[in-house]
């Protein structure tokens, strides 16, 4: 089988010669830290060939942010932390030295709609026709920005969609997209606890802005889904707490579930084989209003929130889940990680709709080499090893450098923030 064949095939619930070799993302600041633990600049530039993983093939750009953005603005800097406004308009604070690349230090003070007079303003950033939006720009094209880390700011290069339709026809790999999804988008504009308390104080705008974002998702995607092949289509919302969602069951009934219906609707007759959600969090609430209606699937699976991959695939008939591999575990020792791992395959082999990898992004106290041991291990499972007693030969790490460092992430904090955590 291709790995596209073999991937379509999970989520059709179909028997696989094997499970997809599909590991876990390490984060830009896991690999800075792995770079002292012994891993070179070629492993990490090869990282999906070195680890042997399946891989998938993109969509080209497509950009969710405003454009053209808000002036930035440094509004004061002290010692290592600079308050200023980002191209959304939001304030926000941040380290102005970055422990390693990729460290996350952003805190909002702010956000830039606190009511109907401030989207409308912001709306003007985001016409969905902006050219910008989907053609690739040179770096001299970027404006030049205060962020730390690259989050939320508008990418140099890139493909054009255009340019992929025959390759997402005719290739191997599973199409893959993904892009902000209504709750995710609104939150951005409004905050977490902006947008709690709209919902009750101002639910007519919320509305038009949920509305208003559904409409820019069909409008940027309508022509390149109609000219590509694509298979899965990941929203991203991140909408959950550790035991429960960011919205209350009745709240996704009025506000999300009449978009996601229009989503839905509008990616099937364009020929999306599966819609996913992806949100961190406990995932059992989403589900309730959401599945089988308008999702096919959700990851990535965290453990930490209370899901359990099997009761989920018990509890949905037919979801297709990826992720549930419990990141917390690959940090101790390689006896926890061999279990949890174990634990998670013998699951996907039952089942037959799950792929195992990390539960979220790979984080930098995740040690070079007890990952590699668990994307060792994963590819025997993956291939039908005994889940109880096969031990992967380890060879991955005998191509690695010396230990310079360990990652210690109070160090990481003390830097960024002057003060241990």
């Amino acid at each position: 089988m291709t790995p596209r064949e073999r991937y379509l095939r999970i989520i059709r619930g179909e028997e696989v010669d094997r499970i997809p070799y599909i590991f876990g993302g390490p984060r830009a600041s896991t690999f800075a830290a792995w770079r002292r633990q012994g891993l070179s600049e070629e492993q990490q530039r090869a990282w999906g060939s070195f680890t042997g993983s399946d891989g998938f093939m993109g969509i080209g750009k497509f950009f969710a942010g405003p454009w053209p953005g808000r002036e930035e603005e440094i509004v004061e800097e002290r010692d290592n932390k600079r308050i200023w406004r980002d191209a959304w308009g939001a304030l926000r604070e941040d380290a102005i030295d970055q422990p390693t690349e990729g460290f996350a230090t952003r805190r909002y003070l702010e956000y830039p709609v606190q009511d109907r007079a401030d989207w409308e303003a912001l709306r003007e950033h985001f016409d969905p026709h902006t050219p910008e939006r989907t053609e690739p720009i040179s770096a001299d094209e970027v404006p030049e920005s205060l962020n730390p880390d690259g989050y939320r700011h508008h990418p140099a290069g890139g493909r054009h969609w255009r340019e992929l339709v025959e390759e997402t026809k005719a290739g191997e790999l599973p199409v893959h997209g993904s892009f902000a999804g209504p709750y995710w988008a609104v939150r951005d504009f409004c905050g977490m606890e902006g947008l709690s308390m709209l919902f009750y104080d101002d639910p007519s705008l919320v509305h038009e802005m949920f509305e208003y974002w559904t409409w820019f998702i069909m409008e940027i995607f309508d022509e390149p889904m109609r000219e590509m092949e694509v298979d899965v289509l990941t929203l991203n919302e991140d909408m959950a707490y550790k035991k429960q969602a960011m919205m209350s069951p009745k709240l996704m009934e009025e506000f999300l579930l009449p978009r996601y219906r229009e989503l839905y609707q509008f990616f099937k007759e364009r020929g999306l084989k599966a819609l996913v959600m992806d949100s961190d969090g406990y995932n059992g609430q989403i589900l309730d209003v959401l599945y089988p209606e308008v999702l096919d699937g959700i990851q990535p699976i965290e453990i930490a929130a209370g899901n359990d991959p099997e009761q989920m695939l018990r509890d949905y008939p037919g979801i297709f889940i990826h992720g549930g591999v419990d990141k917390r575990e690959l940090a101790k020792s390689r006896e926890r990680a061999r279990a949890e791992v174990a634990a998670r395959y013998r699951t996907a082999w039952e089942f037959g709709t799950f792929i195992p990898h990390t539960d979220h992004g790979v984080p930098p106290d995740i040690p070079l080499r007890n990952f590699l041991y668990y994307v060792e291990l994963a590819r025997g499972l993956c291939n039908g090893e005994d889940l109880d007693r096969y031990e992967p030969p380890c060879e991955l790490e005998r191509d690695l450098g010396p230990i310079e460092e360990m990652f210690d992430h109070r160090s990481a904090i003390a830097l960024a923030y002057g003060e241990e955590e």
